[in-house]
């Protein structure tokens, strides 16, 4: 505010009629001008962002206010009031120039995406050609001026000086698409106030009409008051701009067609020396900078194909991608169908968190180049991130999806040799049609973002959009939030389903089978969490959790005085994660148990995922004295060799068979026994334990003791519950045993079967925790008090 008023005291004085050479006038202009160069400098200081500019628009300006002064007190009374040749002041007056000009090139430079080195040869075509025009017009005006020729000649310099500072704020106006900001317009009304009074002085001195003082003055003061006020304006954020258009090139083109005027003009008129050569130094900068201009648009013309392609597999990338969908959608006619396939892979979170980005990256490389090869020429293939691929099929109806979606699983379906290892991944995809189920590309990306994720969640491989399916999507990444809040805050449950030894009578263990108390659904089992938590990637934190809790209770029942071993599901990333036999350790230790209170199972599937490594991480659980189980037995690839390599201690039989016992002809019951007998004989014979799962009746249960199983658990002996609830059973002594009945006979050679062949594929499991409803489902008034009390 003070600094208004000086400038407005100024003003009013000078307008008055004050000579400018009074001591008063000359303190009040030089205050005016030396606290505007300040306030420059102290927003430099004080403020972050734009400090070089700003720092160096003080500096000119200082300069320019303290060669005023010297004018004022020794130039002028020398001059007796006219004008003069050069001084030392005309050295302070020139610093300003060059100091303005870096301050916009930088100003502006915080203002766009890019900026190219060519900007600075712009600046020396700038140079050269205000140079060349001044050589060249300046002898011209000099020798038509009245006034003194030297006085002439500087004052020549000041207003080309500014004739090039205004082409390069031109310039910039334009790079800003002409809405440039406040900050902006202050710089170039002042810069352009500047350059009106120097035309001014210059045909004044032409004519020997100038005197110091008046007018002009006020102008000069006032256009160096305006950077000031334009440093202390608060800059809302924009978007960057581009270098592009014809705005780069505004002040070398002028200046080079300045240049080559000049040149043509020699031929026909006598200029001086000093003038054609700087015009050919303009004309061979510029040369020099169209060369870089174009080694400039070759990079550009690279980084745009690197901005459209993905690094890692050298396909499009996302960018591009869209860029593709969306000229699809512009250039598509009518009745002209095209498909979108949007694909994820499955497991791809294991092998990479526990074989490590390398060959995770190797993974999706070798992935990308199956999918290519099971494309028709003319797909578009692209990577999107991560482990996601798309697929666009143009000119594609459904049956044309449905055979390349095949094709692609087909592709991915064998198994990858990676950095030395064999690794199996799956994939999910979702396919989406356009114009049939979405009106634009953005549309029908979400819609097969959402089919996707349907094959996923029902591991069925490939889904294709059904109107409506957004709920479920919601819904689905709902929970896995809701899930990913749930964990550690005790809203997990581990509910406990007894096993019995068929041999005595008594409690052997009992299975943690997790649960989640969900706050507005209610309990909810595995079925309806696990898979989410295997697709967010929070199957490590939901075993762990599990294992802690499990872990605790044993410790309970065990100081309670109940030897109980308690059995955890494992799911495949805890068998890739090298780690876990030390966390599994540490807990163990936490809790004070003996490893041989704890059972991990795991699936047939689950170990085939990736048997090496998975047979180095069960080693060392067997190391440490922890028992393995091998659930669902029979069900998934049945090998022989892998029970004989493997350190397994236990085979649980899948309740599939036990059920068909009683279930069916009297064929289907006798392969049903070969299969039952059979399997609990080859587990004796490899020196394992075998317990049967799906336990719903008393007569399976006498069965099962006939044919010599070790352990058994199911419905009829108890539903998983709550420890509280479970602990009653654990803790009656062993009962009379009951009478088995009469041996079964052995079935004929015809009807067995190969004695570990899995008559049915593998069901989807869920690796941690799963109680899997019983075959024959038994309504409750038949769960009577089994024959041996638990």
């Amino acid at each position: 505010m003070a600094l208004v008023l000086a400038a407005g005291l100024f003003t009013a004085v000078t307008l008055a009629g004050t000579e400018g050479g009074e001591p008063e006038v000359v303190a009040l202009r030089a205050s005016v001008i030396l606290v505007s160069g300040l306030l420059c400098i102290l927003r430099a200081a004080f403020l972050r962002g734009e400090r070089a500019p700003w720092a160096l628009f003080g500096a000119g300006i200082i300069s320019y206010g303290t060669a005023g002064v010297y004018f004022s007190l020794a130039v002028e009374p020398a001059a007796a009031g006219s004008a003069s040749a050069a001084s030392a002041a005309d050295a302070g007056w020139l610093l300003f120039y060059p100091a303005c000009y870096v301050a916009v090139i930088l100003l502006l430079r915080q203002r766009l995406i890019a900026f190219h080195p060519s900007v600075w040869l712009d600046a020396l075509v700038g140079v050269l050609g205000v140079a060349a025009l001044s050589s060249g017009i300046g002898p011209w005006i000099i020798g038509a001026g009245q006034g003194d020729t030297a006085a002439i000649a500087f004052g020549l310099i000041y207003p080309l000086a500014d004739l090039l500072l205004l082409l390069l704020v031109v310039t910039a106006f334009g790079l800003l698409r002409w809405r440039p900001g406040r900050v902006w317009w202050l710089v170039g009304g002042g810069l352009g106030g500047f350059a009106v009074a120097d035309s001014c002085v210059l045909v004044l001195i032409t004519n020997d009409e100038y005197s110091p003082g008046g007018l002009l003055d006020i102008v000069w003061v006032l256009s160096l008051l305006a950077p000031a006020f334009a440093a202390w304006q608060r800059q809302p954020w924009r978007r960057p701009a581009r270098m592009s258009g014809w705005n780069v090139i505004t002040v070398p083109l002028v200046l080079t067609v300045v240049a080559l005027a000049l040149l043509v003009l020699g031929s026909t008129v006598d200029l001086p020396f000093v003038t054609v050569v700087l015009a050919a130094a303009t004309v061979l900068t510029a040369l020099a900078r169209a060369a870089l201009t174009f080694v400039e648009v070759q990079q550009l013309a690279e980084s745009k194909i690197l901005a459209h392609t993905d690094d890692l597999t050298g396909l499009t990338n996302r960018r591009g991608f869209l860029e593709r969908l969306s000229q699809m959608e512009a250039h598509a006619s009518q009745g002209d169908s095209s498909a979108l396939l949007l694909l994820d892979l499955d497991r791809f979170k294991e092998i990479n968190d526990s074989f490590g980005h390398h060959m995770g990256d190797a993974l999706l490389v070798e992935v990308g180049s199956r999918i290519s090869g099971a494309l028709r020429p003319g797909d578009v293939q692209a990577r999107l991130g991560g482990d996601e691929f798309a697929v666009l099929l143009e000119n594609a109806d459904t049956d044309t999806a449905r055979r390349v979606a095949d094709r692609v699983l087909h592709a991915l379906s064998g198994p990858f040799e990676v950095g030395g290892m064999t690794v199996h991944v799956g994939a999910s995809i979702g396919a989406a049609l356009y114009p049939e189920h979405a009106p634009d590309a953005q549309t029908l990306l979400q819609r097969a973002d959402v089919a996707m994720y349907g094959a996923k969640s029902g591991r069925t491989g490939v889904e294709y959009y059904r109107p409506g399916t957004e709920a479920d999507t919601l819904l689905r990444l709902d929970m896995i939030e809701s899930l990913r809040s749930a964990l550690g805050t005790g809203q997990l449950e581990v509910h406990y389903q007894a096993k019995i030894d068929l041999a005595s009578g008594r409690p052997h263990g009992v299975e943690a089978l997790v649960r989640w108390r969900h706050p507005s659904r209610g309990l909810l089992t595995p079925e309806a969490f696990v898979p989410l938590a295997e697709q967010a990637g929070l199957m490590r934190m939901l075993t762990i959790e599990v294992l802690e809790m499990s872990l605790a209770q044993c410790r309970a029942w065990r100081d309670a005085g109940l030897d109980i071993t308690v059995a955890v599901n494992l799911a495949a990333s805890d068998l890739l994660d090298l780690a876990f036999p030390d966390q599994v350790r540490g807990l163990l230790g936490q809790y004070g148990l003996p490893p041989s209170a704890l059972e991990l199972e795991i699936t047939e599937t689950t170990l085939m995922r990736d048997l090496v490594r998975s047979a180095a991480v069960l080693g060392e659980l067997r190391e440490l004295g922890v028992q393995i189980a091998v659930d669902d037995y029979g069900t998934g690839y049945s090998s022989l060799a892998y029970l004989q390599e493997l350190p397994v201690d236990i085979l649980k039989m899948d309740r599939s068979f036990v059920t068909k016992l009683e279930d069916g002809s009297r064929a289907r019951r006798q392969k049903a026994e070969a299969i039952v007998r059979s399997t609990i004989g080859l587990a004796h014979e490899l020196g394992l334990r075998i317990v049967v799962e799906g336990v719903d009746s008393a007569s399976v249960l006498a069965k099962l003791r006939n044919y010599g199983c070790d352990l058994a658990q199911g419905y009829f002996i108890g539903r998983p519950r709550p420890a509280a609830e479970v602990t009653p059973m654990l803790t009656v002594p062993a009962p009379a045993p009951v009478p088995a009945p009469a041996p079964v006979s052995a079935p004929t050679p015809v009807s067995a079967p190969a004695p570990v062949s899995a008559p049915a594929p593998a069901p989807a499991t869920a690796p941690v925790g799963v109680a899997r409803p019983a075959a024959v489902a038994m309504p409750s008034s038949t769960v009577l008090t089994p024959p041996v009390q638990c």
